[in-house]
């Protein structure tokens, strides 16, 4: 796997596109082969390197998609043995500097590559929210996904009832060239024709129905199994359910982005779940049960130990969430605190100063509060 294709660059995350550029043309005089100090090999794989970083940053779509998914996001744009020259559409960028700089530096050359080839439909990205009993039971959602398709009209080909032919400026490459001298050498400049735009064919009229783009658009609808355990932010991918391919080209896939909608109980720690109770001054002191109210709507016994502190977090295991891909959960964690009553009753506030007959002054020496409540529980 590649470095972070802005650290390759060296460029911050929010660099416009003409920072991104200039920090390209500057490293590609640095590290092309050709004039580079370092060993042929070595400066090889560094200008790939960075070659390979510049095309991801320097188009837009590509770039999003990064930004959003990582690696994960453009591998697909490249072939299976990641990316190669065939990939490269950024020569232009720095062909005032080296002139024809593929010719036969990495072996065979750069074949051309146009928009007339086979390229897969971009990938797209859906937000799902979801509750915290759902990651509990997992849950069947039903979404509804607009994207575009091939035109079933033309056939995808752009052209009315399909008709197309090759263009004949190109000769179907979808490319022309032109070639003019530098002190580095003959420039090749390769752009898109202006005749068919790059696709390499050319009609007597438009497709009515996709106005020649080869594509409609859609929507489709889609069930989808979120797994028990799913993580807030989690990324589930449905593939081939993006964007149609261009001139046969695969789809793109559909992300699924979850978000676990916050609860008024239960905070998420990873497995675990947190919630709070509140009990009575005597139970802290000498120990007792409260119930508590489970994410499943279940009432569990909370053991409370003589002595137990304001604040204290005692566990309940196995009711928390369950655990991705795993059949274990975590554990219910409950801090325990006491309500102080604004307001009491004569008996009360009787029972309260028998508690502490030194209440309101520094006593010398305090009785054990235990005895005090024995004797007035005797």
């Amino acid at each position: 796997m590649p470095r972070d294709y802005y650290e390759v660059l060296g460029v911050d995350k929010s660099a416009d596109a003409d920072a991104i550029k200039k920090a390209y043309r500057n490293m590609a005089k640095k590290y092309h082969p050709d004039v580079s100090t370092e060993p042929k090999d070595v400066a090889e794989a560094k200008f790939k390197e960075i070659s390979e970083a510049y095309e991801v940053l320097s188009d837009p779509e590509k770039r999003k998609l990064y930004d959003q998914y990582g690696f994960d996001g453009v591998k697909q744009q490249f072939g299976q043995d990641g990316f190669t020259w065939d990939d490269f559409t950024r020569a232009d960028d720095i062909s005032d500097i080296f002139g024809d700089i593929f010719s036969d530096i990495f072996g065979g050359g750069r074949r051309n590559r146009s928009r007339s080839s086979s390229q897969a439909g971009e990938s797209l990205r859906y937000d799902l929210e979801i509750t915290l009993k759902d990651v509990l039971e997992g849950k069947k959602a039903s979404l509804d996904v607009p994207h575009t398709v091939s035109c079933q009209a033309c056939k995808g080909t752009g052209g009315k009832d399909g008709n197309v032919s090759t263009c004949k400026t190109c000769g179907g490459q979808g490319q022309v060239q032109s070639v003019s001298r530098t002190p580095f050498g003959n420039m090749i400049s390769v752009k898109d024709c202006p005749d068919c735009r790059g696709t390499g064919k050319s009609y007597a009229e438009k497709c009515p129905h996709c106005r020649g783009t080869g594509r409609t658009t859609k929507e489709s609808h889609i069930n989808l199994n979120i797994p028990k355990g799913v993580e807030d932010g989690m990324k589930l991918r449905v593939s081939g359910e993006g964007n149609a391919g261009i001139n046969g080209g695969p789809s793109g896939d559909l992300f699924v982005v979850v978000h676990v909608k916050e609860d008024k109980t239960f905070d998420r720690d990873g497995s675990n779940l947190w919630t709070g109770i509140v009990t009575t001054y005597p139970k802290l002191v000498l120990g007792g049960e409260e119930s508590v109210k489970t994410l499943e709507g279940e009432n569990a016994v909370l053991t409370i130990p003589p002595g137990t502190q304001v604040g204290t977090v005692l566990r309940i295991q196995g009711k928390g969430l369950p655990r991705l891909n795993s059949s274990l959960r975590g554990d219910l964690l409950v801090r325990v605190t006491i309500e102080v009553p604004k307001k009491v009753s004569e008996e009360e506030r009787d029972l309260l100063r028998r508690l502490d007959d030194t209440a309101g002054s520094r006593p010398k020496k305090k009785s054990s509060i235990r005895k005090k409540l024995d004797d007035i529980i005797s």
